[in-house]
């Protein structure tokens, strides 16, 4: 029985050279054949059937036309087929006799060709040749459209002129389970549903859009509804031939679907940026000079930070382009603030020589769905620099808003639609990440600390650093507050004594003296942070000696920072000493001090309470039980409008439920038995106050729609009676159960919660408020101490670090009452652990213990655990072990990263997510991926070590090392491959490097 085939090389290699399959070499009629052509343009490259078929044995790309192969005759041709399973393959059959061909087709697909007759090999050969061509064209398109997807994404799907789907490529299919299989034919709003209104209407324009435009079209972040998972998405879309789509996109974000509906009720506000830009500025320059220039470029951001409010912050940009970034703004606010700096922009004279200036400004907004993107800030200025383009397009002096419209044509987009400020966008567009992310970092922490920590790591990966350091002045000298490396190859002492030495300040403290030594091995920057004419530090940031043009274009950039940065600091300082000294103050004059903290999460909190306190709404107090909701709650009411009023509490969870009714509304004499006289309700004691109701969860579904009523109009009628009463109550509601869940179950009513979640307050759990466990647990020491009289002076190292790895499960009630406990079994000046008694030791459950928060130095990296890297370089042993066994080399470096890649998307979800957290360039990462999944490691042996090296690297990527994870592991297969007793090519194809490369990795190792 004749086989089916495998696949054989390209016939065709170039355009002169066509390949001819024979068994056997230098027969007669092979010399015959080369004869023939070689009066031709053509030659035969002769190849034997046996190798070809032994070096494609897994299938090699196919030529796209049919095989020349040469044989004695026809019965030949049969034996041929079978042998080398050609039958499935097209073959044109050149035989030896030629005079007596009984049948030009005997095998269906394979043709005996009359080679002999005049022209016809010539014609034959010229039609192989254009086949070949042909498919070399497609195959180059292919190729195109593999690296553009692995560039721009790796989801696809083909669109057809009515929109449904024709085509969705492996991975987008994955991503959709089922629903994938049977997606074909469907229509992809149906197959694809985008869970945002805003964002389909927008799709839906973009694709109506492309009909019309014939070209590619950028894709804006936007959501799609999974089975269980939404995932944000931004790519290209582009048209094919018969008005079909082709869409590539990229996932940038996923959340479980409830954890979408959380985020969206989180980010409820949109952001506006705004771009200014003095028309033909140029010409200024020109006529007046560029000193008279640079004070015209000053006076405009005095000029905007006039109009600008608190919480906005203005930058510039390379030139003369100035950005304003307002929070919390939509367009019609932004348009509005916009207009008043237009107005006052227009009326202004610059400088000495009173210079009036037109203006063009863009404006550009993102909604809260639109902000979920991991792309959003490249968005936001996108847009934004495409609707000041039109404002100049316009002849300048305009504000013009963005419009979808804008981003018709990609091509538009890229050239004079691009709004390019400097000859290199990319470094507008990293200024703009990074201002972002300090828009992002201001206000959200009132710790110096942490602010610093968060600030030099924002550094390190938006300016690609290997080190970043911010230094404040204490005393004579500025110390390290905070610094982050990028190589753990670099010795920060040496950069920290090198700062603290040769950077002093002038006498004035205003600002830095020029450094009298360079530090070596460095090209380096010092950027002196300067506030209110006082230098409070600087930035110090270190790039590689070679990277000098790069420190230039960032030490511009980060010129542009720094004042915001400076008077963020400055803030954050003053906020510090005036909470010090008002917990000073609390602790002397107050006996209850139940409310101290210095975590971020419970300042945050704190800045919502006194928000909402003084006004009249509705507040539902979320947090576990033992968080403190009643002592938030009484906050809330001492903060109020009427804090002389009366603070009634319910806690509806101990009331009896045939109970609950009177207790709220208060009853008539003789509306039921024991009902001896009239009583008020809690509602009623509360009127002018607060009324706050406990685990109002617990309450029954009757009593909830009488509660609504009283919600809705403030009135109610006690049990027994027909009058209607009014109060003016302010209602504060707390609860450790998860509302939403509760609605979707029946037990609570649905109207009800919605009424009653107008402004909620999420309690963070005590291990989720860093090192406020500790300031506790001194507090409720000293309390207890004084109350039983006893001599305790603080906790014994031994009872700290106890404490420190307990997550307290019962949050704050617990620690109390622990604390209770450790004072009256204490009879010494310390807390000793045998005083503690902890859940875990009473009870003997096994109980989850967090890391040691006792440092709030987020920014300490240390290398990983060295039990990880002994159990990572014991298996990367056998596994090199294993590839040396191996006919074909195994490149375990490649193997490696694949692993490593591939856990680090588990983890983070997206490749844009795993370049933002390893630092590295997207690009780079998307590429490097895309080319270790083509490469095949499917052998037995090595599956049970892949296995191994998984859970490995789950278990490393769990810690907070992981941006020096991949050096130390990548160093440790380094050095179990040059200790290896094989020639050094061997140990190359094992790194999958060069011999120069190889060379340089044994001198690093060797130093």
């Amino acid at each position: 029985m004749i086989q089916s085939s495998p696949v054989f090389p390209a016939l065709v290699e170039d355009i002169e050279c066509i390949r001819l399959y024979v068994e056997k070499l230098n027969t007669p009629l092979v010399a015959e054949l080369q004869q023939y052509v070689a009066a031709t343009e053509f030659q035969f490259d002769i190849v034997l059937l046996s190798s070809a078929l032994a070096d494609n044995d897994k299938a090699v790309q196919s030529s796209g036309g049919a095989l020349l192969v040469a044989c004695d005759s026809q019965e030949d041709a049969l034996n041929l087929t079978e042998e080398y399973a050609l039958l499935e393959q097209p073959v044109h059959w050149l035989i030896e006799n030629t005079f007596h061909l009984q049948n030009n087709q005997l095998i269906p697909g394979h043709h005996f060709v009359d080679w002999r007759a005049a022209g016809v090999l010539t014609m034959m050969l010229s039609q192989l040749k254009q086949q070949a061509n042909i498919h070399q064209d497609k195959v180059y398109v292919e190729h195109k459209l593999a690296l553009l997807s692995d560039c721009l994404g790796n989801l696809s799907l083909t669109l057809s002129a009515d929109g449904t789907i024709k085509h969705i490529n492996q991975e987008l299919m994955l991503k959709m389970g089922t629903k994938g299989l049977s997606a074909n034919g469907q229509s992809w709003q149906t197959s694809l549903p985008i869970p945002s209104s805003t964002a389909k209407a927008r799709m839906q324009q973009i694709l109506a859009d492309l009909s019309h435009t014939h070209s590619m079209t950028r894709l804006p972040p936007f959501p799609i509804q999974l089975d269980k998972t939404v995932l944000m998405v931004d790519g290209v879309a582009g048209p094919l031939p018969n008005d079909e789509s082709l869409l590539i996109l990229r996932q940038v974000a996923q959340w479980q679907s409830h954890e979408w509906v959380e985020q969206l009720s989180e980010q409820s506000t949109p952001v506006t940026l705004l771009l200014v830009n003095p028309d033909d500025f140029a010409e200024l320059n020109r006529v007046h000079g560029r000193e008279v220039g640079d004070q015209v470029l000053e006076e405009i951001m005095q000029c905007m930070s006039q109009v600008l409010r608190t919480d906005d912050f203005a930058s510039r940009y390379s030139g003369a382009v100035f950005a304003a970034h307002l929070p919390e703004t939509n367009e019609q606010q932004g348009q509005i603030l916009a207009s008043r700096m237009l107005q006052k922009l227009r009326s202004q004279a610059f400088s000495k020589k009173k210079l009036n200036l037109a203006f063009s400004f863009g404006l550009a907004t993102l909604d809260s769905e639109e902000l979920l993107g991991e792309q959003s800030p490249l968005e936001l200025f996108r847009r934004a620099n495409a609707a000041l383009q039109a404002a100049r397009s316009i002849g300048g002096g305009k504000l013009v808003s963005w419009q979808p419209q804008f981003d018709a044509n990609i091509l538009a987009n890229l050239d004079r639609m691009s709004g390019k400020f400097s000859q290199a966008p990319s470094d507008d567009f990293r200024l703009m990440n990074l201002q972002w992310d300090i828009i992002r970092l201001i206000g959200s922490t009132h710790s110096l600390q942490t602010f610093s920590s968060q600030v030099c790591q924002l550094l390190a990966t938006g300016l690609q650093s290997k080190f970043s350091g911010l230094y404040m002045q204490q005393g004579a000298h500025f110390n390290c507050l905070s610094s982050r490396l990028i190589s753990v190859d670099i010795d920060e002492d040496t950069i920290h004594q090198w700062a603290k030495t040769h950077i002093k300040l002038d006498p004035n403290g205003s600002k830095l003296v020029q450094p009298t030594a360079a530090l070596s091995s460095f090209h380096y920057v010092v950027i002196p942070l300067v506030t209110r004419s006082r230098c409070v530090g600087f930035l110090l940031v270190c790039w590689e000696t070679s990277a000098q043009e790069s420190a230039r274009k960032c030490a511009e950039q980060l010129e542009q920072v720094t004042p915001n940065l400076a008077a963020a600091i400055d803030r954050i300082m003053l906020l510090e000493q005036d909470e010090n000294r008002r917990v000073g103050v609390d602790k002397e004059q107050s006996g209850e001090h139940e409310l101290l903290f210095e975590s971020p999460a419970m300042r945050t909190l704190m800045q919502q309470v006194q928000l909402v306190a003084p006004t009249d709404a509705s507040v539902l107090i979320i947090g576990e039980s033992g968080t403190g909701k009643e002592v938030i709650a009484q906050q809330l009411h001492n903060h109020s409008l009427h804090p002389d009023k009366p603070f009634i509490t319910v806690d509806c969870s101990t009331i009896v439920e045939h109970l609950i009714e009177s207790e709220l509304f208060g009853h008539r004499r003789g509306a039921f038995t024991g009902a001896t006289s009239d009583q008020p309700g809690k509602i009623a004691q509360a009127d002018g106050g607060t009324l706050f109701l406990d685990e109002v969860g617990e309450l029954p579904l009757d009593i909830q729609s009488k509660l609504l009523r009283f919600v809705q109009e403030k009135t109610f009628v006690a049990v027994g009676d027909q009058r209607v009463r009014k109060v003016d109550v302010r209602l504060v509601l707390a609860t450790n159960r998860n509302l939403p869940d509760e609605v979707a179950q029946g037990r609570f009513r649905a109207d009800l919660y919605y009424r009653i979640n107008v402004f909620t307050l999420n309690l963070p759990a005590l291990n989720e408020r860093g090192d406020d466990p500790l300031l506790l647990a001194r507090h409720f020491v000293q309390k207890f101490a004084c109350q039983y009289n006893k001599d305790i002076t603080d906790f014994s190292n031994a009872s700290l670090d106890k404490l420190g790895d307990y997550h307290w499960p019962g949050n704050v009630r617990e620690l109390r009452n622990c604390m209770m406990r450790a004072v009256i079994l204490c009879s010494g000046a310390y807390i000793e652990p045998e005083h503690l008694i902890l859940q875990e030791q009473s009870d003997g459950n096994v109980v989850p213990i967090k890391p040691n928060v006792a440092s709030t130095n987020t920014n300490d990296v240390s290398e990983p655990q060295s039990e990880e890297l002994v159990q990572i370089a014991e298996l990367l042993a056998e596994v090199v072990a294993l590839a040396k066994q191996q006919t074909k080399v195994l490149s375990v470096s490649n193997w490696l990263e694949k692993q490593w890649l591939n856990q680090c998307v588990l983890k983070w979800g997206s490749l844009y997510q795993v370049a933002q957290q390893l630092g590295q360039s997207e690009s780079t990462i998307r590429r490097r991926y895309a080319k270790l999944n083509k490469q095949d490691f499917s052998h037995d042996e090595l599956f049970p070590l892949t296995e191994r090296c998984n859970h490995l690297l789950v278990s490393m990527l769990d810690t907070e090392t992981h941006s020096v994870l991949w050096p130390s592991i990548e160093a440790t297969l380094h050095q179990i491959v040059i200790q290896q007793d094989v020639s050094q090519q061997h140990k190359a194809k094992l790194l999958d490097v060069t011999q120069p490369t190889l060379r340089k990795i044994i001198q690093q190792s060797q130093g």
